[in-house]
């Protein structure tokens, strides 16, 4: 308005209304483009530090605390739904009611992360071990004939499976000209002979339809497969096999090695003196687990049961010695 009062022409005037709104926009536009790029910059610094910090946070924690707040945001929907007739009221009792409660299980996922996974871990457990309705032995174990043993003390429970094709590798054996595996076959077919006469335990013979040419060590993973069976074995071998495939095994080499006598110094065992030793004066003697015993001042007591203090034991590549000395009661 001053512009025409001053004598400015009216296309001059509109000419420079014109450019000042062009200013006025191209500033709020920079402005504009401004705040868009320091709000970028906070936005990129804010996740880089939720990144850097969630880097040092347990993914337990992370688990059971993302786990909580769903929980209990969908605890707190769930509660807020009786309060729909109370309107708008009962929207912002709803948001009240969703927070509290997805913070309260926020910190209970947090506080009892170690409860929570141990929990799972029980279950995941349980889930993996079979329940080994039935026991299985192999070959091995049937020669062995400790089963004989554990049967009649009750340490093996349920049905005892025989695979007919290990009760046809037993005969085999027996039928062999070799005297040693001809024994070892009737020894076999003597022990599930053994086997069927206890009360204790019900064996059966399990038929099967596996080829005759495949091995018998694959054709015993694929019936403790089949019937969830706990396989009994004394092989390394065969054990690993099982523990690849989730398959429930038991070794009595590792259990017989678990329930050997620990000998401490000190303690005093009975023992017969069997031999001399290589040290002038000395006598050995053997437990019954075939651990050696050293024995000093008793080459004279050779033949003869003696008690015997132990002063030593030593751990060797070839097994555990025992060194000991004559226990004279005073």
């Amino acid at each position: 308005m001053w512009q025409q009062l001053i004598g400015f022409p009216k296309g001059w005037i509109e000419e420079q209304e014109g450019m000042k709104e062009l200013w006025i926009s191209v500033a709020v536009i920079v402005v504009m483009l401004a705040v868009a790029v320091l709000s970028v910059r906070k936005l990129v610094q804010f996740v880089e530090c939720t990144k850097n910090h969630l880097l040092t946070v347990p993914i337990s924690l992370m688990i059971t605390g993302t786990s909580g707040l769903a929980i209990g945001l969908l605890l707190g929907l769930l509660s807020s739904f009786i309060m729909l007739w109370l309107g708008n009221i009962g929207e912002i009792i709803r948001a009240i009611l969703m927070t509290i409660l997805g913070y309260i299980g926020l910190r209970i996922g947090i506080t009892k992360s170690e409860d929570i996974l141990s929990f799972w871990k029980r279950e995941a457990l349980a889930e993996k071990v079979p329940s080994a309705k039935y026991k299985m032995i192999d070959s091995n174990i049937a020669i062995d004939g400790r089963i004989i043993e554990l049967c009649q003390d009750g340490f093996i429970e349920g049905g005892l499976l025989v695979p007919d094709f290990i009760l046809h590798e037993l005969q085999l054996l027996a039928d062999s000209s070799d005297t040693l595996r001809r024994h070892r076959g009737k020894r076999g077919l003597e022990v599930i002979t053994h086997l069927q006469q206890l009360e204790q335990v019900e064996v059966i013979i399990q038929n099967t339809n596996y080829e005759e040419n495949e091995p018998t060590d694959n054709k015993l993973l694929r019936l403790a497969l089949d019937q969830s069976a706990t396989l009994i074995t004394n092989d390394s071998n065969l054990q690993q096999l099982c523990q690849l495939q989730h398959i429930h095994v038991l070794n009595l080499n590792n259990l017989a090695s678990i329930m050997k006598p620990i000998l401490r110094a000190g303690q005093i065992v009975k023992t017969a003196i069997i031999k001399s030793g290589k040290e002038a004066g000395q006598g050995i003697a053997y437990l019954d687990d075939g651990t050696m015993i050293v024995v000093e001042d008793s080459q004279s007591y050779i033949g003869r049961e003696c008690e015997v203090i132990v002063t030593s034991v030593l751990q060797t590549a070839n097994g555990k010695m025992v060194f000991a000395k004559l226990h004279r009661s005073e």
